[in-house]
């Protein structure tokens, strides 16, 4: 039920993406605001922001070009913007999954818990077993105080991704205080699997007799011969003993 909810606002938001860009279909034809901070002479980041403007005045429904747009305007320093074109990436193609988890995490920056949520079950929905949005959902529900949530979540993300622990690919893992509690419940799933050693096959291995036999066995080579049977009547009875 919970799952059918999150889609349906998932559904909800899209049809808003879907509504915010009906009026204009190219955005991009006139000058943007972000245009008038940049120096591509100067920059290389700003570079690269003009050239993913410039290929969205090409490309106006390029779900990879809005994502790549995004993620620069985030590090350009304009938020805002940085959500609007993840927005317009899953409004281009609802299954662009790394969009979806872009624009989880801009809106759990910005404070916003249901916009976040909406958009990282649907990260989770267009890729299952997404470790990282399985981790961030984790945080937000530990964050709400929703401690078995938070450790299933959290116990999903670890058997998927044992990196997420490590503090240097994912500096989050600091902000939580159950993954002891995630660890502990992880230990015995990870223990049996690590307790089975199965063999591989020799590396001399040769199979045999991959053929049937070409003749079958006759009932001669099956049965050992026995001892003749003859009528006790008709056998020759001993000497008798001298005396």
């Amino acid at each position: 039920m919970k799952r059918l909810l999150s889609l349906a606002a998932a559904a909800l938001v899209l049809a808003g993406c879907s509504a915010l860009h009906h009026d204009n279909a190219n955005p991009y034809e006139k000058t943007l605001f972000i245009e008038k901070y940049l120096d591509p002479a100067h920059s290389e980041l700003d570079a690269q922001i003009r050239r993913s403007i410039d290929g969205l005045r090409a490309l106006p429904n390029s779900a990879a070009l809005h994502n790549q747009l995004g993620q620069l305007l985030v590090q350009k320093g304009f938020p805002k913007d940085a959500e609007r074109e993840f927005e317009r990436a899953v409004d281009a193609d609802r299954h662009f999954y790394p969009a979806w988890y872009n624009l989880g995490l801009l809106r759990m920056a910005r404070g916003n818990w249901t916009g976040a949520n909406v958009a990282l079950h649907a990260t989770v929905h267009e890729k299952p077993g997404h470790s990282q949005a399985l981790f961030q959902l984790g945080l937000m529900e530990e964050q709400r105080g929703h401690t078995d949530a938070a450790v299933a979540y959290y116990v999903k993300a670890f058997a998927i991704n044992h990196t997420l622990l490590d503090v240097r690919s994912n500096p989050r893992i600091l902000d939580s205080k159950l993954v002891d509690l995630a660890l502990l419940e992880l230990y015995p799933r990870d223990h049996s699997r690590n307790s089975m050693k199965f063999i591989g096959t020799p590396p001399n291995y040769t199979q045999q007799n991959l053929e049937a036999p070409s003749k079958q066995a006759t009932a001669q080579e099956i049965v050992p011969p026995t001892a003749p049977v003859t009528d006790p009547a008709k056998q020759t009875p001993p000497p008798n003993p001298p005396l």
